[in-house]
Order: structure tokens, then sequence, then C-alpha cells
């Protein structure tokens, strides 16, 4: 039934490889992609934002997150007037 199935999904009637496994028709790429988007939104992006070192350094912070904490952290930041009141 695995055979036949693989068959159907990949739109082809005979298989030339019967020996063929789920493993190696996927694109694991795309799905180290995903999980790695999906780290970044539940643990990495609230950790910078809240100035935590990346606990997950195998995703890495995207460029605007970056560039966001740089701001955050600039020293020579114009403070705001009400700030003085």
């Amino acid at each position: 039934t695995q055979e036949a199935l693989l068959r159907k999904w990949c739109n082809s009637s005979s298989m030339i490889d019967t020996s063929l496994d789920v493993r190696t028709i996927l694109d694991w790429q795309y799905y180290k992609d995903r999980l790695g988007k999906a780290i970044q939104k539940i643990v990495t992006i609230p950790a910078a934002m809240q100035l935590v070192k990346n606990p997950v350094e195998r995703v890495p912070h995207p460029d605007w997150l970056l560039r966001q904490v740089r701001e955050r952290l600039d020293p020579m930041k114009q403070k705001n007037i009400a700030q003085f009141f």
C-alpha cells in the first residue's frame, strides 16, 4: 500500500526503484527552514526583544531584528523631552 500511495502522490505509474522511501522524496531543506522560522517566532525574537542573548545559536536572528536591538542599545540615541520631567 505504501508503494501504491507513493506512486499516486508522485503521479508516477511505475516506480523505477521499488525500495523508494518517503524520506528520499521529501524536501528536507524546506522543513528545516520552516522549523527554523517557527523557532525564531517562538523563542529567539522574543528573547532579543527582552535583550537576552540568542538561546538557540543554530537559528540566527534576522537582520531587521539585529538592527532594532542595535537601535535600542544605542548610547547616542536622542532622549525624549518627557523623560526629563
